[in-house]
This record gives C-alpha cells, structure tokens and sequence, in this order.
C-alpha cells in the first residue's frame, strides 16, 4: 500500500513525545545503572552492561531516525502504525477483542471489531508479520502511541537476551571478556538491524535467552522451572515470527546438550561408548519435537516446502523495489535436497561476507560492506595461521562453539539461500552473526595459546 509522505513523517517526535522519552529513558537508565552497581563486584563483565544498552538505544533511536526520513518508511512503521489500531480498539473498550487479537486469533469477527476510528491494521492475512504487530502493541501502549518511545521500550526489553547471551560466552571463556563484549554487544550491523520494530529484533533476543536457558538447565542446573518457562515464551515468540529458527537451532542444541552429558562421564571407555549413542538419541529427540511442534513451523519441517519457500522468497526479494538493485543470484535451484545442498557454499558465503565493499550501492551497503570486509580477513586470517583441520579439531573439542557454529552454518545457508538481496540479508542474517563473530574471536586467540605455545617449545 503506497503511503503519503506525511503519514511517515508524522512518527517524528513531538515537544510532548520528547519529554516522554527522556522520562522513560531516565527511568531505563536508573534501573540499568542499579542493576549494573549491584553485580559488578563479582562478575567484571557488567561494565558493559550500560554502554550496551545505551548503544542498542541509541542506534535504535538512528534506525527510527533512518526509516522516516532516508527510507520513507518501510515494514517497521507499517507495524508500529498497525500497533496503534490495536491500542485503538483496547481504548474504544473493545478489551476482549484486543486480547483475543494478542494471543493470534485473526478470526473475521476480531477483523470487523476494527473500524475507520481504530483505523485497519495491515498485515492481517500474515500470521508471520502480524505476530510483531501483536507484540508490539504492548510497548505502544505503554508508549502512550509514540513510534521513538515504542522503539526505546522494545529495545530495553530486547536486549535483556543479548545480554544473557554474552553472559553465557564469558562464563565459558571469561579470560575473552572484552573481545567477546566488542563481537555480542558491540557489532554496529548487528545492534542497528536488531534495534527497530522488526521480527529480527525480536527473534535475536529470543535467540540469545534460549542459548541462556539451555545453559542453564543442562549445564548450570539452577533454577530449571524458571528457564523452562522463559525458554517457552522466547520459543513461541520466535515460532509465532521466523520458525526456520528453531530447525536451525536445534541440531546445534542437541550437539551442545550431548557434548555437556558425556563429558561428565568420567570413565573414558564408557564415555567413549556412550557418547554416539546420546548424540544419536538428541537427534531422535529433534525429530520427534519437529513432528510434535509441525503445525506451529509449518513447511520449515518438510525439505521440499522449504525449498519451494525459499525459491518463492528469493524471486520476491530480487523484485522488491524497497531495496533497489541491490540483490545477488545464487542460481537457479530444484525443490530437492540435492537442488538445495548444490548452492549450500555460495549461500553460507553470501550470507557470511556480502555484500562485499564493492557491491555495496548505497551508504548504508558501503557500512555494512566494510564491516564483512573485516570479518573475512580475520575468517582467513585464522584459517591460514592455524589450519583448517587444527581449526575443526579445536571447534569440535569445545561444545558452545560447535554449537555457536553449526547454528550460524545452518542459518546462513537458509537465509544466504532465500535472501537474494543485499538490504533484506543484512537484516535477515544477524541472529548466526551474532554466534559467528565471537567464535573468530574466540578462534583468534586460540591461534594466540597456540603460537605463544611453539614459541615456548622452540626455547626449550
């Protein structure tokens, strides 16, 4: 639907709306600030704490910022101002109806509670798209319908996941704390892509608590109830906007969890013994939770569904006008595991590196170009320095980081092979490269023990 200029424009803040904002924003800040003073003493690592969520804030005010007046609106206003019809119909006192409509009933006697004073909420035929309209209808509310002050609260709330996430790296790695903080917290494509009223913001917490609930409970085993509960919210929010998610996750999940129980085995032989068996009895444990959750992910449990999906979503992406010419071709591909395995190394390449610097088309291409030009230096870099077998042999003896990297790996390939444009793949691609990204650091200074180790033998 072609909007006016006006209806985007009219998002920018008000005198009022900023007043609203620096009072939440102050709120936000004062609780972060109590929350930081209260754990740094025992764990270093929360002098991030702050500057992360300022960050994530700050660029989400930017990206609020970009969308109006650069981009002219997009998807991101096209939820926010499908919220505010939400909130509409809960202040017309139609509250049964409003939370029918929360919880995804999208029944034509919800649609026609909707009138010309609510104003009709787009996206309703899209249960995908319209589960960010329902969630973030929430943050509207308590917003008081102000697009920067949804966007400040939404982001609060989000990066609680981000955060819990790099608590997970550093409890296992805490001599990388900093690097790791620069690689979960601090990665501009990453913080800005992952900071509006869009499913990747979203979907990148979630990610981010399920990593920590699974931590939790299989590693830690402290407070089981609490993370299984928080694991169910986060695992029907990423069901209820991106599912091929939890395909991506689970075989990492499983690796991970099997890793965990069979290092704890302290007899070798049996350890040995056992081990295959549990990794084949956690793959038995995916299949039977993607045949019992198969309604809930739809065709993202059906090879050839998922291959004709993705051919569909390509060719729309290669047409969209919102982002120009800026789309690559991955080639032509059957709806078959063989037609979709052929483009798996040119897939997870895109995906990983592109755009490439000169590819890139518009400002914002030529950023995101220039970070992917650093992360493939330092990918080759480590390749090159410590092997490629070494680098497996190093991954595979380290459960999080195979798990860090199989999920990317798989991710990418989905999204690299579905994306077909530059200005959706940036978005699409930042819940594997924000598991990518501390992996080559955590690789980088193995290769550091490694050389620092033969420099002491040699003296020897």
């Amino acid at each position: 639907m072609e909007r006016s200029y006006l209806w985007y424009t009219s998002l920018a803040p008000s005198l009022i709306d900023w007043s609203i904002m620096f009072i939440y924003l102050s709120i936000i800040l004062l609780i972060a600030y109590f929350y930081q003073r209260k754990h740094i003493e025992n764990n270093p690592v929360y002098r991030y704490f702050i500057y992360g969520l300022f960050f994530k804030i700050f660029l989400g005010i930017a990206f609020c910022m970009i969308y109006i007046f650069y981009y002219e609106g997009g998807d991101t206003t096209g939820y926010y101002r499908s919220s505010e019809a939400c909130i509409n119909l809960l202040s017309k006192g139609n509250i049964s109806n409003y939370f029918s409509i929360l919880f995804g009933d999208r029944s034509m006697e919800n649609w026609y509670s909707f009138d010309r004073t609510t104003a009709f909420p787009d996206y309703w035929k899209d249960a995908y798209a319209f589960g960010v309209v329902r969630f973030t209808s929430i943050f509207t509310f308590f917003a008081f319908k102000n697009y920067f002050t949804t966007t400040i609260l939404l982001d609060s709330i989000a990066f609680i996941g981000i955060w819990k996430l790099y608590l997970v790296f550093t409890s296992m790695y805490p001599l990388f704390y900093k690097k790791l903080a620069i690689g979960i917290i601090f990665i501009p494509s990453i913080v800005f892509w992952g900071s509006g009223i869009l499913k990747d913001c979203y979907t990148l917490s979630a990610v981010g608590w399920l990593t920590y609930n699974i931590y939790m409970i299989v590693i830690k085993r402290q407070k089981i109830f609490v993370n299984i509960l928080i694991m169910i919210i986060n695992g029907y929010i990423i069901i209820s906007l991106k599912p091929y998610i939890i395909v991506a996750l689970l075989p990492g999940i499983l690796l991970w969890a099997s890793f965990e129980w069979t290092q704890k085995i302290k007899n070798v032989v049996v350890r040995r013994l056992i081990g295959p068996g549990l990794i084949l009895a956690g793959m038995g444990v995916g299949v039977l939770a993607l045949s019992v959750f198969g309604n809930n992910l739809g065709s993202y449990t059906n090879i050839k569904a998922m291959s004709e999906k993705a051919q569909t979503t390509q060719q729309d992406l290669i047409r969209g006008e919102q982002y120009g010419s800026n789309y690559y071709d991955v080639g032509k591909f059957d709806a078959s595991l063989t037609g979709i395995l052929t483009k798996a190394p040119i897939s997870i390449l895109s995906a990983l590196f592109r755009p490439f610097i000169w590819e890139a088309k518009n400002p914002v291409m030529i950023l995101s170009g220039l970070e992917n030009l650093i992360i493939l230096c330092s990918f080759l870099l480590i390749i090159v320095r410590v092997g490629l077998f070494k680098t497996i042999k190093i991954v595979g003896s380290e459960p999080l980081l195979l798990f860090s990297l199989l999920f990317a790996i798989i991710f990418a390939f989905s999204v690299g092979l579905a994306s077909a444009n530059f200005g959706a793949l940036v978005r699409y691609r930042i819940p594997c490269m924000i598991f990518f990204i501390p992996s080559l650091f955590i690789l980088f200074e193995r290769m550091k023990e490694k050389r620092a180790k033969d420099r002491e033998e040699m003296t020897v």
